[in-house]
């Protein structure tokens, strides 16, 4: 996993700010809002390969989306906010109605790439015929996101993209070897894990596991939603559950790193203390 990262960050590192096109006839721009991390950089990739034709056309311009210098454009194109991996805004729109359908060239391209889970409506094929006919765009940026009834927005939507975004990060993370005090790709202990990937999804944590502890809410271990930060005692540890019986964490015994581990681990059943929910509460 460590050697992806590197690799799609040479990737990342060979791009250039923005590609100008040559000719004379260009009928306006690609902007590419991405993370610095798989999968969001994997996707990065694979739109690459579609844009490389529309060089003479476009003057494409590359933004990560966790640099300040990002967020006026966020908000000016009405992206739905820092949590989002991935976006590719054409002329300022990044809607299309292809066939009858609203597509959104917002979040990863129908699915996240090594994880499996769902995520956008659009795919590579979307985004060339987008290019090549460019009336397809819409003019407004409303991400659809409604409710049983069809008319209400959905905040649980916002709330599970934003999970999604998080896990996917601290997956990206996986190998990364535990260093005390590390809070980057060179090493992390577990708070600095967790502490990492919140913050870079706009969700500010503190540095250490006794203040994580009285963050959000308490929840009950039979209620645990993906997301919710575990604490465990003798000594403290703490750690992110992804769902189905699995958190994920940085762990020092053996120089393991980031791992996932079933919570049903006799070592970590034996010292679990507590989960705190910050996601989707609204702080003091």
């Amino acid at each position: 996993m460590r050697m992806k990262v590197r690799l799609f960050s040479i990737l990342l590192l060979a791009l250039p700010v923005s590609t100008v096109s040559s000719g004379e006839t260009s009928i306006g721009t690609i902007e590419v809002f991405h993370k610095s991390m798989p999968p969001s950089l994997e996707t990065l990739a694979e739109t690459n390969i579609v844009l490389a034709d529309f060089t003479d056309d476009f003057e494409i311009t590359y933004h990560l989306i966790t640099d300040s210098a990002s967020a006026d454009l966020i908000r000016k194109y009405n992206l739905p906010d820092t949590h989002f991996p991935f976006a590719v805004v054409i002329n300022g729109r990044y809607s299309a109605l292809i066939g009858e359908e609203k597509i959104d060239f917002v979040h990863f391209p129908l699915f996240i790439h090594g994880i499996g889970r769902h995520e956008g409506n659009w795919s590579m094929e979307y985004l060339e015929l987008a290019l090549n006919d460019i009336a397809l765009l819409m003019d407004e940026n409303i991400l659809p996101v409604l409710d049983d009834e069809g008319d209400t927005p959905c905040p649980d939507e916002d709330l599970s993209v934003l999970v999604e975004s998080i896990l996917s990060d601290a997956v990206s993370y996986l190998g990364v070897p535990y260093v005390y005090g590390g809070t980057d790709s060179n090493g992390f202990d577990c708070s600095g894990l967790a502490w990492r990937v919140f913050n870079d999804n706009g969700i500010s944590l503190p540095r250490t596991v006794s203040a994580v502890e009285t963050l959000g809410i308490a929840v009950d271990r039979e209620d645990l939603q993906p997301g919710d930060l575990l604490i465990f005692n003798n000594p403290k540890h703490t750690g992110i559950y992804m769902g189905d019986g699995d958190f994920i964490h940085c762990s020092s015994y053996l120089d393991r790193g980031v791992i996932i581990t079933p919570l049903s681990h006799s070592n970590y059943s034996r010292r679990y203390s507590c989960a705190r929910r910050v996601l989707g509460v609204e702080q003091d």
